[in-house]
């Protein structure tokens, strides 16, 4: 008796949770993250007459509209750039996971699928590591900026359909973090016998305080065939006892969700937010609206 479900679940549940939704004949919003393909489920939601726009919250999601709407200038090279971190930089990882840290390690294990002269091609995760500054002003606690680390994660999914000869997307954290996980995943620690172990130890030092500080930036750049750079910036620092990346992805979910329940996402299938490009303003707002930082840079 629903009109929409949002599907939360970790990505190791979301796909079987979205085959039921389907089922159900109820349209959906999903920020799960599944290692499946959920465009194998298009056939299912167009003869069940739902509408599916998974992939819905802060990147990948909020980030597909961003490159969509860059890709249309057709640019020769796309990347995104996203993390959330916490301002506690506790050695020795730096890090924290507010939902879902086996996700996390998904990405860190899952081969990075870019694009290179028009094909798709597959690198390790954590690999293609490279600075990144984080711009003064941002993070009230970093008023200089900070230095960053970049390296490629498995975030572009169907964005690799885009008409862009070169595409990449890197995760954003505190230097030196991929080289400690790639000194940890080649020791045989997360192997065999050992992962549960290794597993349970990292959550809990990965683990968000409640109510602690922490951001989350995103960065969507396109470079052209004269040199030229433009894109862009996504930041927010929480608010209100909401973690950024709480805000960023939920806030990103409801306003997908209240396109498709006004009917400016159009159905039946599985509609990739990229495709959603009519909604593009009304999200944007939506974030604005509610403090989040979007902004176009050079």
């Amino acid at each position: 008796s629903c009109d929409l479900a949002l599907n939360c679940l970790p990505g190791s549940m979301g796909h079987v949770a979205l085959e039921h939704i389907i089922e159900a004949g109820v349209d959906c919003v999903d920020i799960s993250f599944t290692e499946q393909d959920p465009r194998a489920l298009d056939g299912a939601a167009r003869e069940a007459g739902v509408t599916v726009v998974p992939d819905a919250g802060i990147a990948p999601g909020f980030s597909n509209l961003l490159a969509a709407e860059l890709a249309a200038q057709a640019p020769a090279r796309l990347e995104i750039f996203v993390g959330g971190l916490p301002l506690r930089r506790e050695p020795p990882w730096e890090y924290a996971a507010p939902f879902s840290p086996v996700d996390v390690i998904a990405e860190y294990e899952r081969p990075a699928r870019l694009k290179r002269a028009g094909r798709t091609v597959a690198e390790p995760a954590l690999s293609g590591c490279r600075p990144f500054q984080l711009p003064p002003g941002l993070v009230p606690e970093f008023p200089d900026g900070t230095a960053l680390e970049a390296f490629l994660t498995d975030g572009l999914r169907s964005l690799l359909d885009l008409s862009v000869p070169e595409m990449a997307e890197f995760t954003l954290r505190y230097s030196g973090h991929a080289e400690r996980f790639t000194a940890l995943r080649d020791s045989g620690a997360l192997a065999g016998e050992q992962r549960e172990a290794t597993l349970a130890t990292l959550f809990r030092a990965w683990r968000l305080r409640p109510g602690e500080a922490e951001f989350t930036h995103l960065r969507v750049l396109a470079t052209f065939a004269d040199g030229s750079r433009r894109g862009w910036l996504v930041h927010d620092n929480g608010s209100q006892g909401w973690s950024s990346m709480a805000r960023t992805t939920g806030l990103t979910a409801c306003a997908f969700a209240q396109q498709l329940l006004a009917g400016a996402i159009t159905g039946p299938g599985v509609v990739m937010p990229e495709a959603c490009a009519g909604a593009f303003p009304a999200v944007r707002e939506y974030l604005q609206s509610r403090g989040v930082t979007v902004e176009r840079v050079a």
